[in-house]
């Protein structure tokens, strides 16, 4: 075998590899790099910017504790807002939850219906009128 056949059955690989990328990403039903909502969240780009650099000027972080199956934040003041639960490879998990520390300063969650992994927490809530946005990635063991 001479080399200009193996040249080209080394061309027929690499186009057979590049036919079955292509078919693979045309049968795809899904694209998870491309959200839903994109247009409305670049539009309210600088209120969630606003809102995460109020937590960094206001040193207003909150800890985020798992402790079995609750979820505990602590905040710097009373709060009232939302937990939004984002689970990266099924979109069913997604969940939000309500919250008012009232005149505490913490907030304890079930995790009951939560299941184990890694989730994407954003916290939003709002303190002294003030809006507040604070995200972190969280392993639910």
């Amino acid at each position: 075998m001479n080399w200009g056949v193996k040249l080209i059955i080394a061309m027929a690989l690499f186009m057979g590899f590049v036919i079955t990328l292509a078919v693979k990403m045309i049968n795809s039903e899904k694209d998870d790099l491309v959200e839903k909502n994109y247009y409305d969240k670049g539009i309210n780009y600088d209120v969630d910017y606003n809102r995460k650099a109020n937590v960094q000027k206001d040193n207003a972080v909150p800890q985020l504790e798992v402790d079995g199956n609750t979820l505990t934040i602590n905040f710097v003041r009373p709060a009232v807002g939302v937990v939004h639960f984002r689970h990266s490879k099924d979109k069913a998990m997604d969940r939000d939850v309500d919250f008012n520390s009232a005149e505490r300063q913490d907030v304890k969650l079930p995790l009951n219906d939560i299941k184990k992994g890694f989730w994407n927490i954003a916290v939003e809530w709002k303190s002294d009128n003030k809006d507040y946005l604070y995200q972190k990635e969280l392993n639910i063991k």
